[in-house]
């Protein structure tokens, strides 16, 4: 990874997951997203852990997340919150998953 010396702008490893949710499923994927916030928030290395829902589409949920690097975001993934809620609950829910990746430039 490159390193910015601009401290108004820190290098960031980002990740955009968008996420459609099955028909009947919305409120409890919902619910259990909105659980990871804290939990996740307060990993070390995370900088940003944000959930967005489409006000038009309530199928469609996005999560911008940013982690100080790749291994602060691996992390995240072998969590325990994260395997219980988003592995195990909110995956099985879901009809598309997308996850994009990013890093500050």
């Amino acid at each position: 990874m490159r390193q910015n010396t601009d401290e108004e702008h820190p290098v960031a490893y980002c990740i955009a997951v968008r996420w459609t949710i099955n028909p009947g499923e919305e409120q409890r994927v919902r619910e259990l997203a909105e659980s990871m916030l804290a939990p996740s928030n307060a990993e070390p290395g995370c900088q940003a852990y944000i959930l967005h829902t489409d006000p038009a589409d309530p199928s469609q949920l996005f999560l911008y997340e940013q982690y100080d690097d790749e291994a602060a975001f691996q992390a995240h993934c072998e969590s325990p919150h994260f395997l219980a809620t988003v592995a195990a609950e909110i995956a099985p829910r879901l009809s598309e998953r997308r996850l994009e990746i990013y890093e500050t430039v």
